[in-house]
């Protein structure tokens, strides 16, 4: 039901839209008929009502152009005496120009039209003037083209006089109407008249206007420089009233010009009312330019005036809004600082002068901030190096947390407190405000601690290096320095699976230092540890640090190879045996020479396990040993064979 009775209002509304609009151009049309008598397709030298269109449709945003068409075809048809097609083609220009300057203005200006503005003056003077008046003047010129007009230059003409009578129509009324308007949507608009200055000023000026329009003739246009003498009381209306009533009075003056110049009077009458009424238009036309002009510059002044003085105040009563809270929150931050539970600082960034500190910041100092006493922070350091790198840190980052700091009070004693620091403003400059927190008992602990977790550490460390000691007497001899039999047992394991696992060889090389006993029954058992203990630093010396080199008991030992093949234990074994029977080792008896028997084992050849390889290495040892001593003998499958003759037979396979 709603929508229905909406569409109805709208409805409505639009019916009684077009006939009140075409009404409304057709009276001031004939008002201007009557005012400006003309002959046949002749414009009229002022024409309002293309200025009433254009009001219409930019407060109206575009609606209202039926009506318009309508009264300007009347109008085109009854009062200028044109036939039915060249009235409608008039009448169509007519309503079409305003209507497209006011669509234009309403593209180029986001916010509604104010001429009030210099930026939107210039839009109007092209869009809403000169643009709505050429199309009106080509309507015009097609229209007497069609009735059999004259030649091009009469044509050019006739052009030029329709242009000036629309385009000073516009400039005449738009202007007023619209800051009427918009004047109107103010508070105290009523208000606003200076009445007895306005009504003296403007019986002053209609007065001059009506005597150099009405009384004085042109008397061959020496006169007509007088008329310029009516923009003095215009720009002082401009600077004085509000922008509406200087067009209220250039409108007035205007008309008052026109009249006059119509009815055969005024200065620019020379020969003919024809050029006089050209010469008043562009009074007009030129008195409306620059009013607008002017008075935007003017309004646009005073309206920079009033903001600049709101701003003002506003900022002043910001500042004392401000200077109020500042000092209550100084009187608060007072409050609070003193009732605080740990020291507080506060002092100026510049130069470190302390401006403020609670009470317990004076306990902890031993100072008190007394007037003409000035303190400076520089003095509580006990590092200038640290001090520099706070206030570097403040300048760059503005706030510090828990940085530990060695700090003195006023009798010399040190001591370490943590320091969080924060840059603020107060009364315009720049401070540190600091909480300060003593940690002298806690470092006191701390080093203590530190001396009992040093002792600690020491005794741990040599524990471990007796453990280191434990281990090693557990799998090192004693007299040679190499691995014991344990140590073989456990590593030789791991070697086997480990490599055998990666398809490669392991090698073991056992040896026997031949007639050991003889050593020991005929030089003594020093002469005999000697000489293990010279054939184990021979051991290390001559094998790679891979190399596993172990005393297996007595005079026995063996060398793991990893990674060895038959062959290259072999050759190592050989030369082993070699280099041992070229050692010369000093005995109570003189000098004393050693021989070696060996016997060589490779896995997985020999066997894969620890028993079986050195089972193979024990039995080869065993034949070198019954051959003759002091010779290399490989470990075999199915039988032993000397070293040379094993050597042979793989070379020649």
């Amino acid at each position: 039901m709603n929508v229905w009775v909406s569409r109805l209002k709208g409805f409505a509304r639009l019916h009684l839209d077009v006939p009140v609009t075409a009404l409304l151009y057709a009276l001031v049309g004939v008002a201007t008929t009557l005012l400006f008598p003309t002959q046949g397709l002749l414009p009229a030298p002022l024409w309002p009502p293309s200025a009433l269109a254009l009001v219409l449709f930019i407060w109206r945003s575009g609606r209202g152009l039926p009506g318009v068409w309508l009264g300007a075809c009347w109008v085109t048809f009854q009062l200028g005496g044109m036939p039915g097609p060249a009235a409608m083609l008039v009448g169509t220009m007519a309503a079409l120009g305003p209507w497209i300057g006011a669509r234009l203005l309403r593209q180029l200006q986001r916010a509604p039209l104010r001429l009030s503005r210099q930026r939107d003056v210039w839009p109007f003077l092209w869009c809403g003037t000169a643009l709505p008046s050429l199309i009106a003047a080509v309507g015009g010129t097609a229209a007497l083209s069609l009735s059999g007009g004259d030649d091009a230059l009469s044509l050019a003409t006739h052009f030029l006089r329709w242009w000036l009578s629309d385009a000073g129509g516009i400039l005449l009324f738009a202007p007023l109407a619209l800051l009427v308007l918009e004047a109107y949507e103010r508070p105290g608009f009523w208000g606003q008249w200076r009445f007895l200055e306005r009504m003296i000023l403007t019986c002053c000026t209609l007065g001059v206007a009506a005597m150099l329009f009405w009384v004085v003739h042109g008397d061959g246009g020496q006169l007509a420089v007088l008329s310029f003498l009516l923009m003095l009381p215009m720009i002082w209306t401009v600077a004085r009233f509000p922008l509406w009533q200087s067009h209220l009075l250039s409108t007035l003056v205007a008309l008052v010009a026109l009249v006059g110049t119509v009815h055969g009077g005024g200065v620019f009458y020379i020969d003919s009312i024809r050029q006089a009424l050209l010469c008043t238009g562009t009074l007009v036309m030129v008195q409306s330019v620059a009013l607008l002009v002017v008075g935007s510059l003017v309004a646009e002044r005073e309206e920079s005036e009033l903001f600049l003085r709101d701003a003002n105040q506003h900022l002043e009563d910001k500042v004392r809004a401000r200077t109020r809270e500042l000092s209550e929150s100084e009187a608060r931050f007072k409050l609070v600082a003193d009732a605080a539970p740990f020291p507080m600082v506060m002092n100026q960034l510049s130069d470190g002068q302390v401006v403020y500190a609670n009470p317990r910041a004076e306990a902890l100092f031993h100072y008190q901030l007394l007037p003409g006493a000035p303190l400076y922070v520089q003095a509580f350091y006990a590092d200038e190096t640290e001090r520099d790198q706070i206030s570097g840190i403040l300048r760059n980052q503005g706030t510090i947390l828990d940085r530990e700091v060695e700090l003195i009070d006023g009798y010399g004693r040190r001591f370490w407190a943590w320091l969080s620091c924060t840059v603020i403003k107060s009364n315009g400059v720049l401070c540190v405000l600091t909480g300060i927190n003593d940690i002298s008992e806690r470092k006191r602990l701390e080093s203590s601690l530190k001396a009992a977790n040093d002792a600690l550490r020491q005794q741990v460390s040599e524990i471990e290096e007796l453990q280191h000691g434990l281990r090693e007497q557990a799998v090192r001899d004693p007299l040679t320095g190499l691995f014991n039999r344990r140590y073989l047992d456990s590593s030789l394991s791991n070697t086997l699976s480990h490599l055998l696992a990666q398809q490669r060889s392991v090698g073991l090389i056992m040896l026997d230092v031949d007639h050991f006993k003889q050593i020991n029954d005929n030089h003594g058992h020093l002469t005999g540890d000697m000489v293990l203990a010279t054939l184990g630093q021979y051991l290390r010396a001559h094998f790679r640090s891979d190399d596993i080199v172990c005393r297996y008991g007595g005079e026995e030992f063996v060398v793991v190879l990893p990674g060895a093949s038959m062959e290259v234990s072999y050759a190592k074994a050989e030369r082993l045996r070699q280099g041992v029977a070229e050692l010369v080792i000093p005995s109570a008896n003189g000098m004393l020479a050693v021989t070696l028997s060996l016997g060589v084992a490779c896995a997985p050849q020999h066997g894969t396990d620890t028993k079986r390889l050195l089972d193979a290495a024990d039995a080869a040892l065993y034949a070198a040993k019954s051959h003759g001593r002091n010779r290399v003998y490989r470990a075999s499958i199915d039988r032993l064979v000397p070293g040379e003759v094993a050597l042979r037979r793989s070379a020649q396979v």
